[in-house]
């Protein structure tokens, strides 16, 4: 697993180091302020949940759920979000600026390090929220088009996986 994540503070003056751990029942409660409530009866159902947190004090910063998908040889990430302090869709809306940078590729790359480690190479598969979001990930991550009928599916393949992971090494 990767031992070296990290995120950025809003002015990328400061590298925050980050752990990921399974999630709690008090991090899922801690949503209440959230685009997603992850305590509502879907969020409960969605498997492998894990909070990203601040290495130093434990602040929450992220939640994501993944599945391991032994047919497709990927690891499928659910659903993944930011906390209400770093959630873009939020801060366009209430105003504000993001205290944290990262947040979204420091789940990815921790992901990608479970596909690797089940002996998918890093391949990651999951569905952008957004247009703006399908943009920022095909740019930013490397992601391409799994689909022609859903130009929201998208996947990683194992060298961008790599060129994540090798971020954080």
């Amino acid at each position: 697993m990767l031992e070296h994540l990290f995120v950025w503070d809003y002015d990328f003056s400061e590298k925050i180091p980050v752990t990921v751990s399974p999630a709690s029942p008090e991090d899922l409660e801690n949503t209440a302020d959230w685009q997603t409530r992850w305590t509502s009866r879907a969020a409960r159902q969605m498997p492998n949940k894990v909070a990203l947190r601040r290495a130093d004090d434990s602040e929450l910063l992220g939640l994501m759920s993944y599945e391991l998908d032994d047919n497709g040889l990927a690891v499928e990430i659910i659903y993944l979000e930011s906390a209400g302090h770093s959630n873009q869709n939020l801060l366009h809306s209430r105003g504000g600026q993001k205290k944290y940078i990262g947040i979204a590729k420091a789940l990815f790359a921790y992901a990608a390090s479970v596909s690797t480690e089940a002996g998918y190479g890093g391949v990651l598969y999951f569905k952008a929220k957004t247009s703006e979001l399908r943009e920022y990930y095909i740019r930013t991550f490397g992601a391409m088009p799994l689909s022609v009928y859903d130009p929201f599916r998208l996947i990683i393949w194992e060298d961008a996986a790599q060129t994540i992971i090798a971020e954080y090494q």
